[in-house]
């Protein structure tokens, strides 16, 4: 995924695509909408240009060009002239572009907070009405530490410097479609790898496989809602975080689950995961914890 440095371009090229098989269980006979995906050339962006080809016609935004995205413009993500540019005739934006992981904090702010400002600046002043915006579970993360079952409308417990500057970017979606009705979606991606294979226990309560992202994504841009935020995961009965949002707001149904991997993995992972349980907290009980670990972590 891009990293705020180097030379920014706007120069379109086209994609490379013959080597891949078409797929298109996601496609409608409607004309095909145009989507910019920021990070074209990262792992999730490659996976969700192959995988919408046929729904969308996906136009990539990265430092270098992505085979496999029907079109290519090279910039820095932290340019917004660029961005305008590279939303000419859109109809939405899935902004996954970042640096993922912990990295120097300077670079963290650029890339995730800066970028996605610059991202939202851009949907405004180019008249695109809708931003995919590709958050993290480590959001939460101190929940899944702490052993409770999180729900997106839960305050947010970020884990990592990472994880703040993926919060700052929610608030960035949230300010927007407030101030100027950009809709918005933002996913709690748990795990995800191109080849959908989960490792170790939590890999299997966490991972989301590439056909259930590019579904959670298209009904993310298809959808009406003016902001949400939804965890991205595949149907895992074991995890921490929840769908019910993602079904509900979305209609989100995720093809894929934990328990369609269980039967080959070992047997010590397998009865890891069966013995996996998180704490249901209700309102009262949930600030209770709050001010508790508040109160712990000031002594």
């Amino acid at each position: 995924m891009p990293r705020p440095s180097g030379r920014v371009g706007s120069s379109p090229t086209a994609g490379t695509n013959s080597h891949h098989p078409r797929r298109r269980h996601l496609a409608r006979s409607a004309a095909v909408d145009t989507i910019l995906v920021t990070g074209g050339l990262g792992r999730i962006g490659t996976a969700l240009c192959r995988e919408l080809r046929g729904t969308y016609r996906t136009r990539s935004f990265d430092l270098r060009p992505s085979t496999e995205a029907d079109e290519n413009v090279v910039g820095n993500i932290t340019d917004i002239d660029a961005l305008v540019d590279a939303c000419d005739g859109v109809r939405a934006i899935v902004h996954l572009a970042g640096i993922p992981g912990n990295a120097d904090f300077d670079l963290l702010l650029d890339a995730n907070v800066r970028g996605t400002y610059c991202v939202y600046e851009a949907a405004v002043k180019a008249g695109v009405p809708r931003v995919v915006f590709a958050s993290t579970n480590h959001v939460s993360g101190m929940w899944e530490k702490a052993g409770v079952f999180a729900t997106p409308e839960m305050p947010v417990r970020p884990d990592s410097h990472y994880a703040v500057s993926k919060a700052a970017g929610e608030a960035i979606a949230r300010y927007y479609a407030d101030a100027h009705g950009i809709g918005s979606v933002c996913m709690r991606i748990g795990g995800f790898s191109p080849t959908d294979k989960a490792g170790g226990v939590r890999g299997y309560y966490m991972l989301i496989t590439c056909r259930d992202i590019a579904q959670l994504v298209d009904k993310s841009i298809q959808s009406d809602v003016l902001f949400a935020i939804v965890n991205g995961i595949s149907n895992h009965p074991k995890a921490y975080q929840d769908l019910e949002s993602a079904a509900k707001l979305l209609g989100y149904e995720p093809r894929d689950g934990a328990e369609d991997w269980l039967d080959d993995c070992p047997d010590d992972v397998r009865e890891q995961y069966e013995n996996v349980t998180w704490r249901h907290l209700n309102r009262e009980d949930m600030l209770d914890e709050w001010a508790t670990v508040r109160a712990t972590r000031g002594k």
